[in-house]
Parts: C-alpha cells; sequence; structure tokens
C-alpha cells in the first residue's frame, strides 16, 4: 500500500503508530498530510522538503528514472511521485520503476492506461473545484484515491465561501481530499479545513520560505483532536432502543377462522 495512503487512513481513523519489535517510531500523528511540490531547482527543492519535514513530495518536470532515481536519495524514505498533467503510461511506469508512492494527475489528457494496473501507488487526480454531481459521481467511479482542489486563489484569511466550495466536494465522495494551496493557512484555518473533509495540504515549496514550511509543519502536529470525530464519537454511543421501530401490530384474528373450529 502507498505509504502517502497509509497516512492519510491513520489520521482519518485516529489510528496510532505502529508499536512492537522492527516498527519505526513516527511521533504524533498531525492533523492533515503536508505534501511539497518541487517544480523548479529539483536537487535543491528535495533537500528543502527533507529538511521541512514534509510528509510527501511531487515532483514536476522530471521524468527521466535515473535523475528521479538520484533525487530520491535526498529524501530520506519521504514518500515522492511525479506530477503530470498530462500522465502517460510510459511516464506512469517510470515513477513506478523508480520506486515512488504517488501519481498526480489532471483529468483532460491523462491516458486510462496510465492509471490502471496493481502497482502500490496513490493515484491523485486535480480536479475544478466547482464539478456538478454528475461529474464528481463519475469522478469518484474512476480507480483514483485523492482528488486535488486548486484553492491557491485564497491569500488570506479563508472566508466561508471558500470552506464550502471545498465541503460541496468532500461531502459527496469517499476520495481523500487535498488542496492546493499558494501560502500558509493559519491555525484556525487548518483546523476549518480539515473540518471540512481535508486530508491534506500541496504546497509549491519554491513559493515558501523553511521558516514558513517549518511552521505549517509545526501548526499541522499541533492541532487538536477533530471535532467532527468527537461528534461521531458521542452519536454512536447513543443507545440503540432510543431508536428502535416500533414493533409491528399482532395480527387480529379472523372471524371467519374462528368459525371453522367451533
Amino acid at each position: 500500500m502507498s505509504k502517502l495512503l497509509d497516512l492519510m487512513e491513520r489520521i482519518r481513523s485516529g489510528s496510532p503508530a505502529p508499536m512492537g519489535f522492527g516498527a519505526v517510531r513516527t511521533g504524533s500523528l498531525p492533523g492533515m498530510v503536508l505534501v511539497g511540490l518541487v517544480s523548479e531547482n529539483h536537487a535543491e527543492g528535495v533537500k528543502g522538503a527533507a529538511a521541512g519535514g514534509v510528509d510527501a513530495v511531487m515532483v514536476s518536470g522530471v521524468n527521466d528514472s535515473a535523475q528521479l532515481k538520484d533525487l530520491a536519495t535526498s529524501l530520506a524514505g519521504i514518500p515522492w511521485g511525479t506530477c503530470c498533467v498530462k500522465l502517460t503510461e510510459d511516464e506512469s511506469q517510470t515513477c513506478q520503476d523508480s520506486g515512488g508512492d504517488l501519481l498526480a494527475f489532471a483529468l483532460e489528457g491523462t491516458t486510462a492506461a496510465a492509471i490502471t494496473g496493481e502497482a502500490d501507488l496513490a493515484r491523485i487526480l486535480s480536479v475544478a473545484s466547482n464539478l456538478e454531481d454528475s461529474e464528481l459521481r463519475a469522478i469518484s467511479g474512476l480507480p483514483v484515491d485523492a482528488l486535488v482542489l486548486d484553492m491557491r486563489d485564497v491569500s488570506g484569511p479563508w472566508t466561508l465561501q471558500d470552506l464550502v466550495n471545498v465541503g460541496a466536494n468532500s461531502r459527496r465522495t469517499d476520495k481523500y481530499i487535498l488542496v492546493q494551496v499558494s501560502n500558509a493557512p493559519g491555525e484556525k484555518d487548518l483546523e476549518a479545513l480539515r473540518d471540512m473533509g481535508v486530508s491534506g495540504l500541496i504546497l509549491d515549496l519554491s513559493a515558501v520560505s523553511p521558516e514558513a514550511l517549518a511552521g505549517l509543519k509545526a501548526a499541522l502536529l499541533a492541532m487538536p483532536r477533530s471535532r467532527s470525530r468527537r461528534r461521531d464519537r458521542m452519536r454512536a454511543t447513543v443507545p440503540g432502543m432510543a431508536f428502535s421501530a416500533a414493533p409491528t401490530p399482532e395480527r387480529e384474528d379472523d372471524d371467519d377462522d374462528d368459525d371453522d373450529f367451533e
């Protein structure tokens, strides 16, 4: 299974890190995953990603297997993968052969053969944030694991309308939802996004300072437990008898039947 998918599932379920002999202690779970996008100056970019403590890395603009493997050596085991606008089967195979953990791509231009198969890669599809119900239902049937919403136009504090734009998608699909942002959201904004169903952030590392990246990572690790999970737990503890259906009325004896036994 993809390491990125495993982490998002543990965050969603609140599962602790694995224990026992041979298990790697990973510390506290963040409130959401942080994915760093390296779109330029790739060698320095992946080093900065590793130093900033991101949970995964997307590399765009590189499709050479040898170069990808070389970049991966600087990531110290951090899950990584490629980001393409139009993903082909060859590009998908190159990422897999190079030890990648994820594939990110757009809807238009990506071939069906590029996302089929048994590879343990997280398949991440970029979609518009204003999808109609019919479009989202169709997309939810594709063999993808997560959807990316482009929210880079949010430059300041997140508004209620921004959250509605996100929630309108997260509430209608069972896919993980990631949002691509142009800068680090504030602490309260992070909580609001998480409570609206967001599982992770994607941030272009060329547009953020190391200090801002470190601050965002610290904020994600310090996030309080999801209120939505607390509400779900409270609902789960309500006694089932309180909602039991009314008993089925007994069938009245038919007078004609009684006459047969007189």
